[in-house]
């Protein structure tokens, strides 16, 4: 397990290419996403530019003390709350990863003719064919 040392630690994310921000800034809904998380623009796009780079970085675990969360208006949860949240959060986990039942094999289908029976032999009626041809042709008054 990494003792933190070798973890890079980034006030910001770094600056991206003209390129990428451009790819980025396409979207419309990007503006929008960065109003919603109330992020200034260009950090959010620096941040979505930042892992796309980099796509197996993980995002980071931030730990803020209790002191700072409650400056920050934040009542800090207490441990069975954080309890009860990580066991909620493994449940949704096991849910997740659960088989629907829809995965299952299905049965084989019956052959029959296998069972020794005759396939069914059709007799075609010419004097039928000629019969619906008149009457999609004949008009009726």
């Amino acid at each position: 397990m990494s003792n933190g040392a070798d973890v890079e630690q980034l006030d910001a994310p770094p600056p991206i290419s003209a390129e990428l921000r451009a790819k980025i800034l396409s979207d419309p809904n990007v503006a929008k996403m960065a109003a919603e998380l109330e992020m200034d623009l260009e950090v959010f796009v620096n941040t979505v530019g930042y892992y796309m780079n980099n796509p197996g970085v993980e995002p980071a675990f931030l730990v803020v003390s209790d002191e700072n969360l409650k400056k920050m208006g934040v009542e800090a949860p207490t441990a069975e709350a954080l309890e009860a949240n990580v066991r909620a959060s493994v449940e949704a986990f096991k849910a997740g990863q659960a088989p629907s039942g829809f995965e299952d094999a299905r049965k084989k289908g019956v052959d029959l003719a296998s069972q020794g029976g005759k396939p069914v032999e059709t007799k075609a009626d010419p004097g039928l064919d000629d019969a619906i041809k008149k009457g999609r042709t004949t008009l009726k008054p």
